[in-house]
């Protein structure tokens, strides 16, 4: 059986491909090409959790209340149990599965090699699907993620989280997973749209996974970052309403904060790092971005295409800026009065 395995990396579009392979699910089993479910519906987020080191508490356990070791080494041998009882079961002889967890969580390579040994048990034939993003870009959508998470950072962050950096080392991703599988079954490809096949990512994700040529269902693109404006008020906004109170509970008062600011900030003025964390990136995965454009991309003159680095300065509020707080506003106070003249007929 074969298995199409993508990792990554992370702000590489993978949401956008897990919601096709979710939604063109049956279509695609009826096509002899399967997309089990016991490891995720749509990020197959428990395949790394499997393989995280057992003393490893991340927040994908914390969520599922599995901070005891015991429990938590019980629930990683179930879905083991159940994920092998699902290949065994699949009618295809094709396997896709997807988690950016994998690359982005799974960092020790006793991990991968586990994974590996037991991938190995059910597919003969693996190959591995690998998107690589320019280190700023990936570095600037992770910080638009991690305030609507709840982060209140004020900047892009320098090149020290460890998890972040992670991310951004390339050559050191490829390292870990050519060493732990058959250097030939990486497929590397570029998240940059002038590399996708046809200038479309999911043409281009079809065609690494070996999927056939269908009439698929085509999701919108998902996982948008905010603007500028729409970061600085939710960063703001998160040290009067935090995710997480003091006592380790959820704020209910968050309600859909971020859909609210997804729905609203998405069109404005780019965020933009300053001109330190602009050339602290670049330098930072220089010799790594040189080592697969060398290894991978010989012919390529510089691994990404150049762009004109825009550093953020001091503005004002621009007329657009001031439209967009008006209808963010408006549409808070229409909410309210809905959920209020609800609650007057009920009384």
């Amino acid at each position: 059986m074969k298995l199409s395995l993508h990792i990554g990396t992370p702000k590489s579009g993978t949401t956008t491909i897990q919601r096709f392979l979710q939604q063109n699910r049956d279509l695609l089993q009826a096509n002899g090409v399967c997309v089990p479910t016991s490891a995720g519906v749509s990020n197959q987020r428990r395949l790394a959790a499997m393989f995280l080191d057992d003393d490893v508490v991340d927040d994908f356990f914390r969520r599922l209340n599995l901070q005891d070791r015991e429990k938590r080494l019980a629930a990683k041998r179930q879905w083991r149990t159940d994920l092998s009882a699902e290949i065994a079961a699949q009618p295809c002889s094709h396997v896709v599965m997807s988690s950016e967890h994998l690359q982005s969580r799974l960092q020790n390579p006793e991990g991968i090699r586990a994974l590996a040994r037991y991938l190995r048990e059910h597919f003969s034939d693996i190959h591995i699907i690998l998107y690589i993003r320019d280190p700023l870009d990936t570095l600037v959508s992770l910080y638009s993620s991690a305030v609507k998470s709840g982060s209140t950072l004020a900047q892009l962050p320098l090149p020290l989280p460890p998890l972040w950096t992670n991310i951004a080392d390339h050559r050191a991703t490829i390292r870990r997973w050519q060493e732990n599988f058959s250097p030939d079954a990486l497929r590397l490809r570029l998240f940059q749209k002038d590399d996708f096949l046809h200038g479309d990512l999911l043409s281009d994700f079809i065609a690494a996974a070996d999927l056939p040529e269908l009439d698929y269902a085509r999701p919108e693109r998902a996982n948008e970052s905010l603007d500028r404006l729409g970061l600085e008020l939710l960063r703001r906004l998160n040290t009067d309403i935090p995710v997480i109170l003091p006592d380790g509970t959820t704020n209910p008062l968050r309600g859909n904060i971020k859909t609210m600011f997804e729905t609203h900030f998405n069109s404005g003025a780019p965020f933009r790092p300053n001109a330190e964390a602009v050339a602290a990136y670049d330098a930072a995965f220089a010799d790594s971005n040189e080592w697969v454009r060398q290894t991978f991309f010989p012919d390529r003159a510089q691994l990404f295409t150049p762009k004109t680095r825009t550093v953020a300065t001091k503005e004002e509020l621009t007329s657009a800026d001031l439209d967009e707080m008006a209808a963010f506003a408006a549409a808070l106070w229409r909410r309210d009065g809905r959920r209020d003249a609800r609650k007057k007929n009920r009384a």
